[in-house]
Order: C-alpha cells, then structure tokens, then sequence
C-alpha cells in the first residue's frame, strides 16, 4: 500500500445519528473526523421502522460524493429473523465492496458477519466495545445464546480498542490477545467558547444519557431531594430516554421534588442544553468512558460523577471535578450543593478538565490514532 494514500474505511454502528446517545455520537464524530482527514468513509447501520428511521435495502442518506456516506441496511426489528437478516446484509456488503479496513463498534452480532466477511476477502478487522460492566459487551458475550460464537470470531480481529482500562481488563479477562487490544478513548469536539455560568434565577443539574438502571438515576433524584432542601428552586434536567423514566417520575412525585425534575427526553443539541446548566452530573454505577462526560469537560463545565473506574479516567477528585460514592445520595447531594456554591475552586477544577480532554481527548487527535492503528493491521496484521 501506498503511504499515506486514503484509506477506505467501513464503520459499522447498529445505530447511528439521528439517534441520540453516546455511542451514536462517538461513532459519528469519529466518521466526520475521519473523513476531514481525507479518508473515505462508509457507516452501516440499521433501518429500523421502530426508531423512526426507515426501512428500505441500502437507503443511502446522502448523494454518492458524501463523506462520509451513511446506508442503513433494512433490519425490521423482529429479534431473531431481523438480526439474521441483517447480519446477511451486512456480510453481502463487505463483499461486494471491498473497503480497505472494517471497524465495529459492538462486540455482538455486527461483529460477528463482519469477522466471516473480513476472513473470507482478506480484509483487516478492528473492533470497539461499547461498555463495560452487567451491561457491557463481555457481559452479553456470556449470557446469550450467539456469544460464544461472537466472541470466538471477535478474538481472531486483528485488533480492539479498549476506551477505557476497565474495557482492556475485560478484554483481557475473557481471553483476548493482549498484544491486540490497543488503548484509544472516546474522542469529542472542543468548543471554541467554553461555558458560563449561566446566571438563571435557580440552578439547573443536568445528566445526558439513557434512563437505565446502570446510571444511577436513583441515587440522583434521592440526592436532588436533599440539594431541593438547601437550593428551594433548584432544577433536575434529565436529558435522554429509556425503561427507568415511568419509575423515577414516580420516586421524584413520592420524594415531593416531582415539578423540579423535568424528563426532557432525547435531545439533538447536547451542547446547547449543557451550556444552560449549572453543574452536571453522571451517578453511574457502571460506564466505560462516558461520552456524555467527555462533552461536558470539553465546555469547562463543573462536573459531579460517581467514583467508579470509568469516571476516575477523566474525573480527579478535586482537580477536574467532584467524585461521590456510587449508591450514596447524601455523599452525591453534598459533593452537588458544594458546586452550586459557586466557590471559585470549581470553576478552576472546571478548566482544568476542559485542558484536559483538549489536551488528550480530541476527537482529531482520537481519529489519527485510530489511522495509524488501521494503516499498522493492514501492514502486518495488528
């Protein structure tokens, strides 16, 4: 291969922009850096009637000279049959098209069709997990019925990207190569104004994810009962969607602060409503490396996370923000109203964190590593 020749690159994403989360966003910030480097990039992902998406056979979103150029393969929702077509789908393409590098992020069945094609055309393979924890790819590797099989065809990869060193543990615990799982983070966007005060009446706590259980979004509206006690007026923003929600409505209507949480559900600019909070705020009981967080620190805003593995890669207590034990309202309350004081030694952690992400989480800085890793497996297989 030529040297620094542009380079074909294939993402697979079983979802992708417009649909909001974490790894929705990792995956289209990378495609867009990716492709302002010069390279030409191809998503895959899925069109899927129930999110609103579509559901038509390689629906290409943009004219054939977009780069990066979005298709959504037709996968109809249903759990068994659905899947298998769309792993068919998924096989067929990287066949007939033949890119230069493969790269999954899931360790599930996307990668699984993916490993069978790459093997079968010669095609170097890289993968992602997503998350770490119960609710982590490992976790699903071994609890369902296809993950022996994923798993087997994921270790053959030429090379994995652990985000996080709770990530690489796993990795490493479940018998991946070690000298294959290279240590990339999540990398985000830096804006060129960071964030201000934004002097409201009351203050406003604000979380950006999904509404499971393993975010801890049970402690937080126990703790914001607490905060509500001390700030009267305070606010509790929870931007996302998921199973929890009917749930916390009714433990924030039980704990009496009911009209101070506002459930805002998905949003599409992330930016936009962390510039208009106060503090934000991840009680997560388990997370990989948080994209969510990442954003936040990149504005310069004060942050208040959980103190769980994940966090602590980009959270040091005191320094770039404040950590509380994970499942302790009142730790996470008291850690929140020191912020809300609005004490000058927060908005210096408050940079100190938006240094850091610039510093060692650019998303420009994450997609040349990511080049270098894809030009290195084509090289010598990883």
């Amino acid at each position: 291969m030529t040297p620094n020749r542009p380079l074909r690159i294939l993402l697979i994403s079983r979802r992708y922009s417009p649909q909001i989360g974490g790894a929705e966003r990792v995956m289209a910030n990378l495609a867009s850096a990716l492709a302002g480097q010069g390279h030409l990039v191809t998503v895959l992902a899925s069109a899927s009637a129930p999110d609103g998406i579509g559901n038509s056979i390689d629906l290409a979103e943009a004219s054939p000279a977009a780069n990066p150029k979005v298709i959504r393969l037709k996968y109809s929702g249903r759990r068994v049959i659905g899947t298998f077509g769309y792993m068919r789908r998924i096989y067929g393409w990287i066949k007939t098209h033949r890119p230069d590098v493969v790269y999954v992020s899931m360790l599930k069945q996307d990668a699984l069709a993916a490993g069978r094609a790459c093997a079968k055309c010669g095609i170097p393979l890289l993968l992602r997990p997503e998350g770490a924890g119960h609710t982590g790819d490992m976790a699903w590797q071994k609890r369902h019925w296809m993950g022996r099989l994923v798993r087997r065809a994921c270790r053959r990869a030429e090379a994995i990207v652990a985000l996080s060193p709770t990530i690489r543990q796993e990795l490493l615990a479940e018998g991946y190569p070690e000298g294959r799982i290279h240590n990339i983070a999540n990398g985000v966007a830096i804006p060129e104004q960071a964030w201000v005060p934004p002097g409201q009446a009351h203050p406003t706590g604000i979380f950006v994810g999904r509404l499971a259980e393993e975010k801890g979004l049970d402690t937080l509206i126990q703790a914001w009962a607490v905060v509500a006690r001390k700030v009267p007026g305070a606010g509790l923003r929870l931007i996302g969607a998921g199973p929890m929600e009917p749930g916390l409505r009714q433990l924030s209507e039980k704990l009496n602060i009911g009209p101070l949480v506002e459930f805002a559900g998905a949003q599409g600019d992330v930016e936009k409503e962390l510039r208009q909070a106060s503090v934000f705020l991840l009680p997560s009981r388990e997370e990989g490396l948080s994209m969510a967080l990442l954003e936040a620190m990149a504005l310069g805003m004060p942050v208040v996370v959980s103190d769980i593995p994940g966090n602590r890669t980009l959270v040091k207590q005191g320094v770039t923000g404040q950590l509380a034990r994970a499942g302790d309202p009142q730790m996470l309350a008291e850690a929140i109203l020191k912020v809300l004081s609005a004490g000058p030694e927060f908005l210096t952690m408050a940079s100190a964190g938006r240094e850091l992400v610039a510093t060692g989480f650019s998303i420009q800085a994450v997609a040349k590593a990511h080049v270098e890793l894809m030009r290195k497996i084509q090289e010598n297989g990883g």
